[in-house]
């Protein structure tokens, strides 16, 4: 019985071990078909699987697959290799998209963009590159050195210039995409090493009687004209500018756009989350921009979409602080407006708590006056509504708490309103955090602060912009009420103002306080993208109370 039992074993080894090598010999001959076929299933099936949480600001959270009913659940091209099946599946669509939209929009004539300015070398370092926006949003390539034309009716529609993939560029920088990634990964139908530019660039450019070039771009558009001049074409076309058109575009996100923007404004969050956990006075102002810097790259966001501003005490009340180096102190505020960029999305979200972990009464007043005009700015937030109707809210909602606490003793005076109101409390959201589109905001006498006879542009599905009113009260802003208004105002009014308002001014000092999220208007109304980031009093204080992962208080 043994000898039958080990006579089994023996041969269902020898069968094993054949099979084991037919196997390791089939992977070692086919580890090309493994790396094509197998590994982008299984990064479609994570990703198919995998939807990001919005909230409508009323407490429901719900899948951009249950809003939007729409497929695209892939994310967006990385600036490296190992997404290019992702790529593959989606996106090209969606950059294919855009591209027939702009070729129907210039109709016979050709379209003709550079990449971004690649910023070189340092000493002993490269600059980090960024692609121009619109270069991107029309094809997802993230290298410089490139160009692309469009020809609407030719054969051969999409035609890019790209870097050549050399060994020795591997060797230094890495892999680049070359001309046979460009068509086969990016969708050009035609690509060329970019050295060839100049011998083919008049070939493409006969008998087209309008260019569309960006003006930024006077180098390439000088090129253009030498090649022209000395191919002798004979009229010169027309250069026209197509960005205003495609700014247009970038406007109106799609849901492929909603799902990046989504994802850094959910990294942005938890970064404002971490940062709640771990304030404590004695800290400085680049220990927190760390922390949240180090969510944003753990999370995958590349970089901030913009510089951090992470300010305590009087540096809460300057807008664009951006040294971040100061000690922070019993007592403060401190202001975080932050960002994370994440495939090339940019988040804005900005936040405003007290470095002790509790509001004093003086710093309670404020924030919850600037938290009611934001609430009531955001109910504006819809489609019809003018881009400028939810600021205009805003500022009602504070000019007349301000005048309740004391801080102000007209609420008709425009002088006065603009001593506290600094700003717009909108801006369009997305490539860039300042992105790009039109407000249509007609100027008048106040514009566009508090003129209500500009409005602007109305609301749309689609679009995505903030919402960050805010008061700033820093130490010496009193002291220049004859600098800022002394022009315009009799010296006996502002003299009168000073003696009301400065001892209420005084009991306030140096408390900025800043509140910012980031909003995409829908078919109904709106959904706060960034619903996530605790921002009343109670939720503020009781986050801070929670362990930090980073700083033992």
């Amino acid at each position: 019985m043994v000898f039958k039992y080990a006579s089994y074993f023996y041969r269902n080894m020898i069968i094993l071990l054949k099979i084991n090598h037919i196997i390791i010999h089939f992977m070692r001959k086919n580890i090309l078909f493994l790396v094509i076929i197998i590994i982008p299933f299984i990064s479609w099936n994570y990703v198919s699987n995998h939807s990001y949480l919005v909230n409508d600001g009323k407490n429901n959270s719900t899948s951009h697959k249950e809003i939007y009913k729409t497929d695209h659940h892939t994310e967006s091209l990385s600036d490296r290799l190992w997404v290019i099946s992702d790529f593959e599946k989606i996106q090209n669509e969606v950059y294919a998209k855009r591209r027939e939209k702009l070729m129907d929009y210039i109709e016979g004539g050709i379209a003709i963009f550079a990449s971004a300015e690649n910023l070189g070398r340092r000493v002993g370092a490269h600059y980090e590159y960024k692609q121009g926006s619109d270069f991107y949003y029309m094809t997802g390539f993230p290298e410089p050195n490139a160009v692309f034309l469009l020809i609407p009716g030719a054969e051969k529609k999409f035609i890019m210039f790209v870097r050549q993939n050399y060994p020795m560029a591997k060797v230094w920088t890495g892999e680049r995409f070359g001309p046979e990634k460009a068509g086969k990964i990016f969708g050009a139908d035609k690509a060329f090493p970019i050295n060839q530019l100049s011998d083919l660039l008049p070939k493409y450019l006969k008998g087209t009687k309008t260019i569309y070039l960006n003006p930024r771009d006077k180098e390439l558009k000088e090129k253009i004209i030498s090649f022209l001049e000395e191919s002798n074409i004979d009229p010169m076309p027309e250069f026209k500018d197509p960005t205003p058109f495609i700014h247009e575009m970038r406007l109106f996100k799609d849901p492929f756009e909603i799902k990046q923007l989504q994802k850094a404004i959910d990294i942005t969050c938890e970064s404002h989350i971490e940062a709640y956990k771990a304030v404590k006075p004695g800290m400085y102002e680049y220990e927190i921009e760390a922390i949240i810097e180090y969510i944003y790259r753990k999370n995958g966001a590349k970089r901030p979409g913009f510089s951090s501003i992470v300010g305590s005490g009087h540096n809460s009340t300057i807008l664009h602080y951006e040294e971040n180096n100061r000690k922070m102190q019993e007592g403060d505020m401190l202001l975080m407006d932050i960002g994370a960029e994440y495939k090339r999305y940019t988040a804005d979200v900005t936040r405003t708590i007290p470095v002790s972990g509790k509001f004093t009464k003086e710093q309670k007043e404020i924030y919850e006056l600037v938290l009611r005009g934001q609430q009531e700015a955001i109910k504006l937030m819809v489609p019809g509504k003018g881009v400028l109707e939810p600021h205009l809210k805003a500022v009602e909602v504070i000019v007349e708490g301000l005048v309740n606490l004391g801080l102000m003793t007209d609420k008709n005076s425009d002088w006065q309103k603009r001593f506290y109101i600094l700003y717009p409390s909108s801006h369009w959201l997305g490539l860039d955090v300042h992105d790009v589109g039109d407000y249509g905001w007609e100027k008048g006498p106040g514009w566009p602060l508090f003129d209500e006879r500009g409005v602007g542009r109305s609301l749309e599905p689609g679009m995505v912009l903030t919402i960050e009113p805010g008061i700033y009260l820093g130490e010496d802003r009193m002291e220049s009420l004859f600098q800022l208004f002394g022009d315009k105002v009799a010296e006996k009014e502002i003299k009168t103002f000073i003696e009301k308002v400065e001892p209420v001014y005084s009991r306030y000092i140096n408390i900025g306080v800043r509140i910012e999220d980031d909003i995409l208007i829908t078919e109904t109304g709106h959904v706060v993208l960034s619903a996530k980031a605790p921002k009343t009093v109670d939720d503020i204080e009781r986050t801070m109370t929670e362990k930090s992962r980073f700083v033992d208080k």
